[in-house]
């Protein structure tokens, strides 16, 4: 009987802390023109997070990224600086619509990336480099995101 209940106990603590894979991130699908494409992001709203980014990360999950709310916010700058995986980067307009993007930032670069844009913007997001090609991403398509917009 001792035996069941530590058997019954043992694949309890497995469910529960086997969880979602997706838990304490927000889901980003991004419209293109063949088809939804979701991603499961970490949030950055204040300085602190925003300036940490991605930087230190030695590798990032396939359908992973970071999406940075920045409420109308014209002039921005990302760098690379301790970033160690190349990133493709989206610029959304407070509607969510993609506005500009820059593919394959150079990994450890301090080179500065500057949009050339002239609305304010609702959010950035980052993505594995190669993203943008690989999922046909484009200037244009919409992103849906609980954050944008509000």
């Amino acid at each position: 009987m001792f035996s069941k209940v530590i058997k019954l106990f043992a694949i309890t603590l497995l469910i529960v802390s086997c969880g979602n894979k997706n838990e304490g991130l927000s889901e980003v699908v991004v419209e293109t023109s063949t088809g939804p494409v979701t991603y499961y992001v970490e949030t950055a709203l204040t300085k602190e997070q925003m300036s940490e980014g991605l930087m230190n990360r030695k590798e990032l999950r396939a359908d992973s990224g970071m999406i940075f709310i920045l409420q109308g916010q014209q002039d921005i700058a990302m760098w690379m600086k301790d970033t160690y995986i190349p990133l493709d980067i989206l610029f959304l307009n407070q509607q969510g619509k993609i506005i500009a993007v820059y593919e394959n930032a150079e990994p450890l670069s301090t080179t500065l990336i500057r949009p050339e844009i002239t609305e304010p913007l609702g959010a950035v997001i980052e993505l594995n480099g190669g993203d943008i090609a690989k999922n046909n991403i484009k200037i244009g398509d919409m992103v849906k995101n609980e954050l944008i917009g509000k």
